[in-house]
């Protein structure tokens, strides 16, 4: 008994000193997540883009690093990379490094076109990508490159190629429209073969070179491919991710930012209300999106003065919840309520 009694005690004393090392975590959960909108530079001028596209802004990289090193206190695990192109990003390089650096995985949201150029250089850290995600408006490849670029469709499959060579994990996100609303089961069973982690459908919301090119679909239509896309997943047995912009959560929280489970910070170094809304082209919801700088800012402030901003947006909700008639209503339970409540009051939209 007394030798069992000793063994204890110097295990005890070991649990003891190794507590002391690492943080409990089980408690926690899966931490807040950075978004980092680098760069509002583009290689693309796409018919549906919603980034203003004047006066090219990047990142700086001590406010990059000053977010990293504060996101790891709170347990955070992934930086999500987009813009703009993140590809031209100039110092994706040295960003994506510090990124590792600091024990922590990236993903990157892109057209595909600089994909290639770059895949030595991210086979070295194929350990840390969570997912490389690139955006496809199309099984056919004249109407996707007639949205975004000439020659873009056959880059991206040979991305796609070099993702399945390398076993480099990738999904593809489509913006559905007015122009493909209506093809959805024929990007399923491309998507299938093409073998992605998740297949991602988003939508357009209001800006003006969607609004010019009518390329947002109604609340009717919306509520309508969000079904589709239920039925799609079961049918094909597809990973399909249905984002906030076309059906969030029927709740207060809405989504992962106003959950404070993903932060976004945009090229002018602002944290942000989400990255849909980081360097949005129109004026008013682009300024009403901005929450706090942190040129000027500890991460530590940054996050508190985020926080208060989510309490003010939810107790408007609850407002809302209170004056609407159908709370159930998609642009009630999409990104589209936030857009709206920047544009305008949302009991007019209701």
């Amino acid at each position: 008994m007394n030798l069992i009694k000793g063994v204890w005690k110097v295990y005890e004393k070991l649990l003891m000193k190794n507590a002391r090392r690492s943080k409990y975590s089980q408690s926690l959960g899966m931490g807040p997540n950075l978004v980092f909108a680098i760069t509002s530079r583009c290689n693309f001028s796409c018919k549906h883009c919603m980034r203003n596209p004047k006066n090219p802004k990047d990142l700086p990289l001590e406010i990059a690093e000053k977010a990293l090193k504060g996101i790891k206190k709170y347990n955070g695990k992934i930086v999500t990379l987009t813009g703009g192109e993140p590809f031209a990003y100039p110092k994706i390089k040295e960003l994506i490094k510090m990124i590792v650096d600091n024990k922590l995985s990236f993903s990157i949201v892109t057209n595909g076109w600089l994909f290639k150029e770059y895949i030595d250089f991210l086979k070295q850290y194929k350990r840390n990508i969570a997912f490389i995600a690139f955006s496809l408006e199309s099984t056919e490849k004249n109407f996707h490159d007639s949205l975004r670029k000439p020659g873009s469709f056959d880059r991206l499959m040979e991305d796609f190629q070099l993702c399945r060579q390398y076993k480099i994990p990738f999904r593809t996100i489509t913006a559905l429209t007015t122009a493909n609303y209506d093809k959805i089961l024929e990007l399923g069973i491309f998507l299938k073969r093409q073998k992605p982690s998740h297949v991602v459908f988003t939508t357009m919301i209001p800006c003006p070179r969607t609004e010019q090119n009518k390329l947002v679909l109604d609340a009717e239509k919306r509520q309508e491919i969000f079904l589709t896309l239920q039925g799609l997943a079961n049918v094909l047995k597809l990973p399909v991710v249905i984002a906030a912009d076309i059906r969030a959560e029927s709740n207060l929280h809405l989504c992962r930012f106003m959950k404070l489970m993903d932060i976004s910070i945009d090229a002018e170094s602002n944290i942000v209300h989400c990255c849909e809304l980081a360097g949005y082209d129109f004026d008013s919801v682009a300024a009403k999106s901005k929450v706090t700088s942190l040129k000027d800012k500890s991460f530590e402030q940054g996050l508190a003065t985020l926080s208060e901003h989510i309490h003010k947006s939810i107790c408007a909700r609850i407002k809302d919840y209170e004056n609407c008639s159908d709370t159930d209503h998609i642009d009630f339970n999409s990104c589209f309520y936030c857009v709206n409540k920047f544009l305008k009051p949302i009991e007019k939209k209701i």
